[in-house]
């Protein structure tokens, strides 16, 4: 009787060790909360108060964009991703019981425990939390380079929004008074007072100027979808734009200068390193998982007559078929072609910022000669258009000037709108944007 008490103790002992311990690795376990999906779309049902100008209107792209906001939540996942790849394994703990089937004197339920860990992981674990670091670096970085985009896209939505906008209700005033003249011509030739060459040419330049006013009224209306999709706000809301303006010329010191240094503050760039300095310490790691892989454990068990035993395991991985080998040279390439990528995207960069440069110069000479002879040409059209009125102007000369002057003015918002768009597209290229990401935008 007391050798079974001794027993009964021992095996109580036993089992509430097996239970605090499950207890002690369930209590830090995540507990699961179901996520349902939306039901209906988030957008704000109208736009925000007030005018926008270009700088408010990509701010509050960076708030607001939904697509940003997914971005964001990559980036997380990008994140945790590295932070386990920085982890050390869990060591690992082995339980096995073995009851007797048949029974006797001294017999008693056998058990096994044992406690190991991967060594080769001590030895990798400098090499791949470094690396986690780096990747965590390069995902935080290219989320500020999706940013920096958002940034872009929005600015560029709001001119070709505003200036399409602009070109489009100049076009249709044009396009309604050659269409009042194409309207005399036709009544004139059919009382015989005009000639079909001439009615045929005025209906000619009404359809023309009001085929070009409808393309302008669909670059509008792409454009201030795409505004209203990064705003987040509904279809329906109506923007109020402000006129931006022109942007200020970039000086040809001031590009060289941000290129020599572009590669210290580009997002895509930095994260392009840090992504590469990733890739240094996973090939560290690789060739530090070469050697053999050591697993060392420690056990105790007990036999079904009670005797008690303490031991030691150790497993030795021996490599032998190339995996490692192997493994290695997939790291390398993919450092080299790392290497490659970033080598070609600061080529592109020096590449497409003077191209753009040059691109620009010919954009301001352009606006500047055409803004230039406007006003001469508007005073000519309204002289013309006086004439004409008063019978002492041809009505082939009174619509050539009201079509050249409206294919001015369209030229004049479309060199407006390229402008922009370049000058943008070159900032962000150097580094220089014009909006900056502040603390507190969206994140």
């Amino acid at each position: 009787m007391l050798y079974c008490a001794q027993v009964m103790r021992r095996n109580t002992v036993r089992s509430g060790l097996i239970v605090a311990l499950l207890a002690g690795l369930l209590c830090g376990c995540a507990v699961y909360h179901a996520e349902p999906l939306p039901a209906a779309p988030d957008v704000a049902p109208s736009a925000p108060s007030g005018p926008l100008d270009m700088t408010k209107a990509a701010r509050l792209a960076l708030k607001a964009s939904p697509d940003l906001a997914a971005l964001r939540r990559q980036a997380e996942v990008t994140e945790a991703t590295a932070d386990v790849g920085g982890l050390l394994p869990d060591p690992q703990v082995s339980l096995s019981g073995d009851r007797p089937t048949i029974h006797g004197v001294g017999l008693t339920n056998a058990y096994a425990l044992g406690l190991s860990q991967d060594l080769q992981a001590l030895l990798t674990e400098p090499s791949r939390a470094e690396g986690a670091e780096a990747a965590r670096k390069e995902a935080a970085l290219n989320l500020l380079w999706e940013e920096w985009q958002t940034i872009q896209s929005a600015s560029g939505a709001y001119v070709t929004a505003y200036f399409s906008a602009t070109k489009a209700a100049q076009l249709h005033a044009a396009a309604d008074v050659l269409s009042a003249q194409a309207s005399r011509s036709t009544r004139a030739l059919a009382t015989h007072d005009s000639t079909i060459d001439a009615a045929g040419a005025d209906l000619s330049a009404a359809l023309d100027t009001a085929s070009q006013a409808d393309n302008a009224a669909r670059e509008a209306l792409a454009a201030d979808a795409a505004l209203k999709a990064l705003l987040n706000v509904a279809p329906s809301a109506t923007l109020s734009l402000a006129d931006p303006g022109l942007p200020a010329p970039i000086a040809k010191n001031a590009l060289g200068t941000a290129l020599a240094h572009v590669a210290e503050a580009r997002p895509d760039l930095l994260a392009l390193k840090a992504g590469y300095h990733a890739q240094e310490e996973a090939v560290w790691t690789a060739i530090l998982e070469q050697f053999p892989a050591i697993n060392v454990g420690f056990n105790r068990a007990s036999d079904t007559s009670n005797i008690q035993t303490n031991g030691l395991a150790v497993t030795l991985n021996l490599p032998i078929f190339g995996t490692t080998q192997a493994n290695i040279r997939k790291e390398r390439a993919t450092r080299a072609q790392l290497r490659a990528e970033y080598q070609a995207r600061l080529d592109a960069t020096v590449s497409d910022a003077w191209r753009i440069w040059h691109a620009l110069g010919l954009l301001h000479a352009q606006l500047e000669s055409l803004s230039a002879q406007l006003p001469q040409l508007r005073k000519m059209a309204q002289a013309g258009q006086r004439a004409y009125r008063a019978g002492n102007l041809p009505s082939a000369t009174y619509v050539l000037m009201m079509t050249s002057l409206a294919t001015r003015e369209a030229e004049l918002f479309d060199l407006k709108t390229t402008l922009w768009t370049d000058t943008l597209a070159l900032r962000t290229l150097l580094a220089t944007p014009l909006v900056t990401v502040e603390a507190g935008d969206g994140r």
